[in-house]
């Protein structure tokens, strides 16, 4: 891409049905989210997905000049190589090396990160954890995410792999995960979990229309988001115990206001701790943009490395 206007970072966060993207002047500081330049979504491409985000990345770019682009994926990427491994939601992505297909149409160096990865480095930074220095991010949507952020940074482990709590063994007799294992968190707080407890209880509506009726008092949404916020309470002692976090925020579509997945949670886990030391435990703030804002964050901090 020619040198022509302002230099510019562009995110993009691509979900399963949208690309969000967020484009922000290079020189903008990383102490808090910088004004868009431009802000929207487009279509999630089904098929030629390079070709298709190099072509988003252009038009949203306009007259600008693009310095760094960065985009998050849900899946498993190698980071390091700009590799998208495996994701679920976006078949046409399985084995496609991203990041140097996009640096070869663009002309501009490309990052390829995890979006559960971008979204808890905007919520570490910019969001509900902000002015801590070690926090635990944790969404809960139709699969659990998780992602421990030290100094702004995500540990992934010696493989890549750390912050799985949604795999953590609530109930060994429990019902089968898609990890292949029996009674992980997921099964019990997942999104398509909720909805069959609540569709066998007699329930109309998804874990939405749950929440609405535990809120309204009913007895069968009760017992069900009870059970629910009693497995993430226990996989948050085990996080306390194991990893001693200095703050837990808690997102996704399951988490939002009015929060009683979580503020329920954060009772059983004050009630049970022992030796425990239970940090904040607090929702998140930045919403369905928290991974567009970590893919803008992750571009500002490698464009000024």
């Amino acid at each position: 891409m020619s040198d022509r206007g302002t230099a510019v970072v562009l995110g993009l966060d691509v979900g399963g049905s949208s690309v969000k993207h967020l484009l922000a002047s290079a020189d903008a500081s990383m102490s808090q989210p910088p004004t868009p330049l431009a802000r929207g979504r487009n279509a999630t491409p089904t098929s030629a997905p390079a070709e298709a985000l190099a072509a988003i990345a252009e038009t949203v770019t306009g007259e600008h000049s693009l310095a760094r682009l960065v985009l998050s994926i849900p899946g498993i990427v190698d980071e390091e190589n700009g590799v998208v491994i495996r994701s679920t939601n976006i078949p046409a992505l399985d084995g496609a090396p991203l990041g140097r297909q996009l640096e070869s149409a663009l002309g501009v160096p490309v990052d390829v990160i995890n979006d559960g990865h971008a979204a808890a480095v905007a919520e570490a930074s910019w969001g509900a954890g902000a002015g801590i220095d070690d926090i635990f991010v944790l969404a809960l949507g139709t699969g659990i995410a998780g992602a421990h952020v030290v100094d702004g940074r995500v540990v992934t482990g010696a493989h890549g792999s750390a912050g799985e709590l949604g795999h953590v063994t609530i109930d060994p007799m429990g019902g089968e995960c898609s990890c292949g294992r029996r009674g992980c968190l997921e099964t019990i707080i997942g999104a398509p979990a909720l909805d069959a407890a609540w569709a066998d209880a007699g329930g109309r509506g998804g874990p939405e229309a749950l929440l609405d009726a535990f809120a309204a008092g009913d007895g069968a949404a009760t017992a069900i988001v009870r059970r629910a916020s009693s497995a993430l309470a226990e996989a948050i002692l085990t996080l306390c115990a194991v990893v001693d976090p200095g703050g837990i925020v808690i997102g996704g579509g399951l988490a939002q206001a009015p929060h009683h997945l979580v503020t329920l949670a954060e009772r059983y886990v004050r009630e049970r701790a022992t030796f425990h030391r239970v940090p904040p435990i607090v929702p998140a703030t930045l919403g369905g943009w928290a991974g567009a804002n970590g893919t803008v964050l992750t571009a500002l901090r490698r464009q000024h490395a």
